[in-house]
């Protein structure tokens, strides 16, 4: 960094290698000295380059940074990746569940049949004398 004495919470993130909210939790807690300073998207902290005990020429200069983001751009960002594995993990659950359903109307369809031919068997055939034809209105 040429000349700034000053880093914002990004920077002395990825320069120390931690996350920012762990740099935002160091500042508030007093471990690195920090001011909090007012800019266009709010309160942000500054952090002098000296309280990191790194060296200036440790800091990774924005025009890398950029060039580095340009390397990966083709590549779709993780969220994205991750949203077209789970559409894929969607697709091949209904296509497992579209399977077992087929499957199980086969099975009811085939166990429907069965007892439809039980239920048959049991109705009284014609000319055979039974309880429902003793006890029938025609017979009284």
């Amino acid at each position: 960094m040429s000349g700034a004495t000053r880093l914002t919470v990004s920077q002395a993130a990825a320069a120390l290698g931690i996350s920012e909210r762990t740099v935002r939790r160091r500042c508030e807690n007093g471990k690195l000295k920090a001011e909090l300073v007012s800019s266009e998207s709010g309160a942000t902290w500054s952090i002098p380059l000296a309280s990191l005990g790194i060296a200036a020429s440790a800091i990774q200069p924005a025009e890398a940074a950029v060039e580095a983001a340009a390397i990966h751009a083709d590549e779709p960002p993780p969220a994205t990746q991750q949203l077209a594995r789970l559409e894929n993990d969607i697709a091949q659950i209904k296509a497992y569940l579209a399977g077992q359903m087929s499957t199980r109307i086969q099975e009811l369809e085939a166990e429907n049949a069965c007892l439809r031919a039980e239920l048959a068997a049991q109705r009284p055939q014609p000319g055979r004398r039974s309880w429902l034809n003793l006890f029938s209105k025609k017979r009284l």
